[in-house]
């Protein structure tokens, strides 16, 4: 790791690493990580495969990682397997495709000791390129891959999140409120978040500057693939979050459906405008934006409504979250007032 003297001071960290069939990724991702300027002694990584069918897991453990095994696929359960084994007092989550900028984890350690309060912190992700195509330049140019996009989600039932890719939790958080929800096939990072707000007084900070490089979808179908798995996630939300959502969900209302169709009209000529002026070579990256847009709500969709069928086809019925506590939360006038916060680490302390 860096050549960093070590400090007994510094809070431990230990990064946990779900992983499936990530072998050609373990050595640049552990090259990556010796970078740190943050004490070798003081920090630990942690790679639990998920049931892979290559050779990640000796990969890991020859690159001088910790490698455990999880063969119960679900990356909520291999973090939980992480966390039962850190030693760390910070939990940073991330994935072997990612690459973290060398000061990443000094970036999160002192976010924590800036704010006391704080039991997450979120930081950047930007898109690594590993191909090229419109798919990629679309997730490029919409920043589609930052967590910061979801900062001002502070109306119920919408709360702010970390993205599971670069997350980091204080470790007594998973004490008081468990770990991962594991029948979550998808957005556990989520609900770990909700329930935090929901269960504690901790809150949430994003920190720009703690920065990780992520592939984007490398296809379109891989893409819409996410939004599609995205909508059964949502389903999952509301099973854990019943009365968050049953309370905001308003009673049918002619008028608002009328603004709602003639809305849903006006993006339709839109569409089939910007389309139009593709063929005589217009707003070509506009026009493939609008259209890889409109995809991704269908398939988000197709998620929302195919994944209430699926979820009840396989038994999946997580347990709702502690009513009272939820009650508590829903009946304060600006809930998340003073609990979600931006900063930036200044320039000094990234040299």
């Amino acid at each position: 790791m860096a050549d960093t003297a070590s400090s007994s001071t510094l809070p431990f960290v230990s990064v946990i690493v779900p992983a499936l069939n990530c072998a050609e990724d373990v050595q640049s991702f552990a090259e990556a990580m010796r970078q740190q300027d943050y004490p070798a002694d003081r920090f630990e990584i942690i790679v639990v495969d998920n049931g892979s069918s290559d050779d990640t897991f000796e990969r890991a453990r020859t690159a001088g990682m910790i490698a455990l095994k999880r063969e119960e696929k679900g990356r909520a359960r291999a973090l939980n397997t992480g966390i039962k084994t850190a030693r760390g007092e910070l939990i940073l989550t991330t994935d072997l495709s990612c690459r973290a900028e060398p000061y990443w984890i000094r970036a999160v350690v002192e976010t924590f000791a800036d704010h006391p309060e704080a039991g997450c912190v979120a930081g950047e992700i930007k898109l690594l390129r590993a191909t090229d195509g419109a798919v990629i330049d679309f997730q490029e140019r919409s920043n589609y891959m930052s967590p910061l996009l979801a900062l001002n989600r502070t109306r119920l039932p919408f709360m702010p999140f970390a993205d599971g890719a670069n997350a980091s939790f204080r470790k007594r958080v998973f004490d008081e409120i468990g770990g991962f929800e594991e029948s979550f096939v998808k957005a556990a990072d989520v609900e770990i978040c909700y329930r935090m707000f929901v269960l504690t007084d901790y809150t949430l900070v994003f920190n720009r500057s703690a920065l990780m490089w992520e592939p984007g979808e490398p296809s379109l179908r891989a893409l819409l693939h996410q939004r599609f798995r995205m909508g059964i996630g949502w389903n999952l939300m509301r099973m854990k979050y019943p009365a968050l959502y049953k309370a905001n969900k308003r009673p049918f209302n002619p008028r608002q459906m009328w603004w709602k169709v003639r809305g849903s009209a006006i993006k339709a000529i839109h569409l089939i405008t910007l389309n139009l002026g593709l063929l005589f070579g217009r707003n070509r990256e506009a026009t493939i934006d609008a259209n890889i847009r409109q995809l991704m709500s269908w398939a988000q969709w197709l998620g929302g409504h195919y994944g209430r069928w699926w979820l009840d086809s396989r038994g999946i019925h997580p347990e709702p979250v502690e009513l009272e506590k939820l009650r508590q939360l829903m009946s304060k006038k600006d809930p998340l007032h003073g609990r979600v916060g931006l900063v930036e680490m200044p320039a000094s302390k990234q040299s």
